[in-house]
């Protein structure tokens, strides 16, 4: 028999989980905390706060010895849930042992079916809300992408009904596209798990092995891959606009809208930064020459710092930016993220599936940009208000 978790229940205000009993001695720590210890192999919380991840490590001790560990990180059901991001206030578990990876997460209303990446490749579909994966490495990390699909006529949304009319219409009337890609909602939850060997140390080694994240950078960028961009708004008489002639790239010069934030627990009282940047709108006519140039203000792009309990903060992050040289919908997005010092972090948002949208993450003075989301623009139009939105959150468990 495995030592693995057995089964996991979720309630208002309890968390309450069970395993293999293989025998010996079992510790609980949930955030290096030591909670409980015995022979009986459950476990019961009910000290949490609602939305946020914790840390739960259940050791096997034989002859006073840690001899096998399991480490789980899941949260407790969210008193109230967002209904403009369904994925934010989600019930997502993830348990590693030596046998396994096991993800769980909370049903989406009306979802039947979702597939499963890692490390950027399908893995499966699954119909249920769990996945287990027995084929793993304890020395490689791994990151895990759960996508799903829904119509948008069975969205929690205000007013979603007649957006789903119309999103359909927008289908039929535009050959480029189809109705089943306008009307639904896309969803992309992701996570990031360190290697195994390290997940699994006892609770006492593993502590004096953490380092702290003493500096977070976050960049979202809206670009145009193209190098001309059609205008979807016929009777405008600029005909083409000058698109950013790129693919992702964290570091690529020319871009639509861009916004960079950095909190520093490093330095005295934790400064935020937040920088915003918007790119040049250079329109053409028909027979692709200049007309007009001209940049829009980055007014519509607001931050407000969320601090929680210490060293952990967050921030929101609203964006609203439009084209200054046509009528147009505006690039909509937003995000909701919590960084904290000991390394783990939650970020979660919404945007319009136009124009490309890539988004990344940097831990530590000299780290690298690591990719979040990448997703490539299904077209100008896609920026209409009648449009569904990808929903999305990424957090980690290292």
């Amino acid at each position: 028999m495995n030592f693995e978790i057995k089964h996991v229940k979720h309630e208002p205000d309890l968390i309450s989980f069970t395993w293999n009993d293989v025998g010996g001695f079992y510790h609980v720590y949930k955030d290096g905390e030591h909670l409980y210890e015995g022979s009986v192999p459950e476990f019961q919380d009910g000290d949490f706060k609602h939305g946020k991840l914790y840390h739960y490590t259940i050791e096997r001790v034989v002859n006073n010895g840690v001899v096998d560990v399991i480490a789980m990180q899941t949260s407790a059901f969210a008193e109230e849930k967002n209904i403009e991001n369904p994925l934010q206030s989600l019930v997502m578990t993830t348990i590693v042992a030596k046998t396994q990876i096991a993800l769980s997460w909370e049903r989406i209303k009306d979802i039947e079916e979702y597939e499963v990446f890692r490390n950027g490749e399908l893995v499966g579909t699954v119909s249920s809300n769990r996945y287990i994966d027995r084929d793993i490495s304890l020395d490689r990390p791994y990151a895990y992408a759960i996508r799903a699909k829904r119509p948008l006529v069975e969205s929690e949304e205000k007013l979603t009904t007649l957006k789903s009319i119309f999103s359909s219409i927008y289908g039929v009337l535009n050959p480029s596209t189809s109705q089943k890609e306008t009307a639904s909602e896309t969803f992309s939850m992701i996570k990031w798990i360190g290697k195994p060997s390290d997940l699994l140390l006892p609770v006492n080694q593993r502590e004096r092995e953490l380092r702290p994240v003493n500096r977070w950078k976050f960049r979202y960028t809206t670009f145009l891959r193209d190098e001309w961009v059609k205008n979807p708004n016929l009777l405008s008489p600029n005909h083409y606009f000058h698109g950013d002639g790129r693919g992702f790239d964290p570091n690529g010069e020319s871009y639509r809208t861009r916004v960079d934030i950095e909190l520093a627990y490093d330095l005295e009282k934790h400064p935020m930064t937040f920088t915003k940047e918007v790119g040049p709108s250079i329109a053409y006519d028909y027979l692709k020459q200049f007309k007009e140039k001209k940049t829009a203000s980055p007014d519509g792009i607001g931050l407000k710092r969320l601090d929680h309990r210490k060293e952990e903060s967050g921030f929101l992050l609203e964006h609203s930016v439009g084209n200054p040289l046509t009528t147009a919908p505006t690039i909509d997005y937003e995000v909701k993220a919590v960084l904290r010092r000991h390394g783990t972090f939650d970020i979660s948002g919404y945007f319009d599936p136009a124009p490309d949208h890539e988004i990344y993450l940097s831990r530590g003075e000299d780290g690298e940009w690591e990719p979040i989301l990448q997703v490539e623009s299904k077209g100008l139009a896609f920026m209409s208000d009648i449009i569904a939105y990808h929903y999305w959150r990424c957090s980690n468990f290292e």
